[in-house]
C-alpha cells in the first residue's frame, strides 16, 4: 500500500511491481483509500534492473469515500444487461446446462 508523502499540490510514493517491467517509466494514478480521498495522476520511475519505482505526481480530484475505493479496485458500475447472471450465480456459461453444473 503507497503511503504518500506530500509537497503541496504533488506527491511522491515508492512502488514494488510483482515483476521487473521492460519499461523504466509509465503513468501512473494513485488513489488514497483514507481521508482525504485524493486521487492524482503521475509518473512511475523504476530503478534499472530492480522492481523498486518512484511515483511522482500531482492530486487532481478528491472523492467520497465509496468512490475512492471503487476507483482504487478500478471498479465501474455494471450495467443489469451487461451482466451474466447465469454464470455469476451458477457458474455457468451460456449454453451450458444448470442442472449438470449443480449436481
Amino acid at each position: 500500500m503507497a503511503n504518500p508523502k506530500d509537497f503541496g499540490p504533488f506527491y511522491w510514493h515508492t512502488l514494488v511491481y510483482p515483476v521487473k517491467p521492460k519499461e523504466l517509466w509509465e503513468r501512473a494514478e494513485t488513489q488514497e483509500i483514507d481521508e482525504p480521498f485524493r486521487g492524482g495522476s503521475g509518473l512511475s520511475i523504476r530503478l534499472p534492473f530492480t522492481r523498486l519505482a518512484l511515483v511522482i505526481g500531482r492530486w487532481t480530484a478528491q472523492f467520497e469515500e465509496s468512490q475512492a475505493l471503487t476507483n482504487a479496485i478500478r471498479g465501474r458500475v455494471l450495467l443489469e444487461e451487461e451482466a451474466d447472471w447465469e454464470y455469476i450465480r451458477y457458474g455457468v456459461k451460456d449454453g451450458e446446462d444448470v442442472q449438470e453444473k449443480q449436481s
